[in-house]
């Protein structure tokens, strides 16, 4: 007889997938995915839980906890959220099932009626929602995750109407504090896009950027908080790492706009402070400081030439740095309001295309 035990099920599963998925390269899909089912993992890991096995674009997790399970799935769905503000129908979003019931390892393979309860639940579950069984919701600790009822369904196969209920989301302002925010835009991109450039340049230009800017920012450390057209806002824990990520964005950009005959340079902006998220809304003074230094020492910059340029605030947290020995006071003229009183810096490095010379 094959040995049960009673665990914690969670069945993830990526709204909307087939048509966007079929639209993409075999190679980028594939990326993709490894890419989701690493992140799914790192969550799960936070709370114990580990992949058992994959479901297409979806995975089989398990959990010791209820509780843990839901933690890890808020998280899970918070942080994608957070990461792809302002992308539009173009962002990944998944649903969450959580359930409780025995199951077997058989044939190297996974059994038990949770998984069936389980797939039946999700086929009515919406996309960003966490929904549970009944049993799962009695083992969850109440005073740490809420719920309420959502109907009593007939799943086929189940002989009664189960009662499904879903996680009720008690969204608050979070608050990131003592980071390193990060404003990156594209020089020259308005002056092409006035002389009514062919949409295919536009779109392999932001796909280049878009492939770069997201595909290098976990290897330093960093967070893509959101981004519009070929703005980006991303934050890091370490100045020096910001740092370090922002002189290869310019090396790799410059390499790329060579070869590919793009008149677009690089102009980046750093502030250290506080930033304020709700639901999908970023917003702080800092944020705004990062922002507008950005855009005013952009104006510095001649044609051709890239720029990192940074506040007082990120200049003292690069003190003991190579960074901080390569910094030049520069004045901001006009002066946005914001930067009154801040103090800005610019990166110099001669072996960065024409930057800072």
């Amino acid at each position: 007889m094959v040995p049960l035990r009673t665990t914690v099920v969670m069945k993830t599963d990526i709204s909307g997938s087939t048509p966007r998925f079929r639209e993409l390269l075999a190679a980028d899909l594939k990326a993709l995915l490894r890419e989701h089912r690493d992140f799914l993992a790192r969550h799960a890991a936070r709370y114990e839980g580990r992949i058992i096995k994959a479901a297409g674009d979806g995975h089989w997790l398990e959990f010791p906890s209820a509780t843990g399970a839901a933690k890890a799935a808020i998280e899970m769905q918070e942080a994608l959220r957070l990461t792809q503000l302002n992308r539009g129908d173009d962002r990944i979003a998944i649903r969450v099932v959580i359930a409780l019931g025995d199951i077997a390892a058989q044939d190297g393979d996974f059994i038990g009626d949770v998984f069936a309860l389980a797939t039946r639940v999700e086929a009515v579950t919406p996309a960003d929602e966490i929904f549970l069984t009944a049993a799962a919701r009695l083992a969850l600790t109440s005073s740490e995750i809420q719920t309420t009822l959502v109907e009593s369904f007939a799943f086929k196969g189940f002989a009664e109407p189960m009662p499904i209920y879903r996680i009720e989301r008690r969204d608050r302002t979070r608050i990131v504090a003592d980071t390193i925010i990060l404003f990156s835009d594209l020089s020259g991109f308005g002056r092409m896009m006035d002389a009514g450039p062919a949409s295919t340049a536009v779109e392999r230009i932001l796909d280049a950027l878009d492939v770069l800017t997201r595909g290098s920012t976990q290897e330093f450390g960093g967070i893509v908080r959101f981004n519009l057209g070929d703005s980006y806002c991303v934050t890091f824990g370490d100045a020096a790492q910001a740092i370090a990520w922002s002189e290869h964005l310019i090396r790799s950009w410059e390499a790329i706009r060579h070869q590919e005959q793009f008149g677009c340079t690089i102009s980046i902006g750093l502030h250290r402070g506080s930033l304020y998220t709700f639901r999908s809304f970023l917003y702080g003074r800092d944020v705004w400081v990062a922002s507008q230094l950005q855009s005013a020492s952009g104006k510095l910059l001649a044609r051709e030439e890239n720029g990192i340029f940074l506040t007082a605030a990120v200049r003292n947290a690069l003190v003991g740095t190579p960074s901080h020995n390569r910094l030049q006071t520069v004045t901001l003229d006009p002066c946005p309001a914001a930067l009154a009183g801040i103090q800005a810096y610019r990166l110099l490095d001669a072996n960065i295309g024409r930057q800072q010379q």
